[in-house]
């Protein structure tokens, strides 16, 4: 919740799963939504101040797709986290069948820039990231995502 923008009024949770983190937001003031369906991220038009994403991309099926929607969908804060690989495959010895994609900082960094913030966490087995929307145009991406 601390790397959240006070300043934002919309939240848009990518997996939101059960609603917790939608609901415990929502108790912070902001007016907060998710969405679950992979597909439904794609095709919405929802956007919003905040868009998080938690340990999500590593599951669908396309993630290069979903990262470049993800860029489309905030506004002011993009927050993602994903396993810290290849450390969260050892630590679960392989026997993660969930996991589809193998998406590293490397490569989130190589579609969406530097982030203004990134981090390993709980015991170096994930990494999270925060990007912001730079108010000045000159100093933008210079990678056209096309969607």
């Amino acid at each position: 919740m601390e790397l959240l923008d006070k300043s934002a009024k919309t939240l848009l949770d990518i997996g939101c799963s059960d609603g917790k983190f939608v609901e415990l937001a929502k108790r912070k003031g902001y007016h907060a939504t998710g969405i679950d369906i992979e597909d439904r991220i794609e095709k919405t038009k929802k956007t919003a101040d905040i868009v998080t994403c938690f340990q999500v991309l590593e599951h669908v099926y396309d993630p290069v797709k979903a990262i470049k929607n993800l860029n489309r969908l905030y506004k002011k804060q993009l927050i993602i986290s994903i396993p810290n690989e290849p450390f969260f495959s050892l630590y679960r010895l392989g026997w993660e069948k969930e996991h589809l994609w193998i998406v590293t900082p490397k490569i989130l960094k190589y579609y969406l820039g530097k982030p203004k913030y990134g981090k390993r966490i709980i015991f170096q087995r994930y990494y999270v990231s925060v990007w912001t929307r730079n108010k000045n145009p000159d100093k933008k991406c210079k990678r056209k995502l096309k969607i």
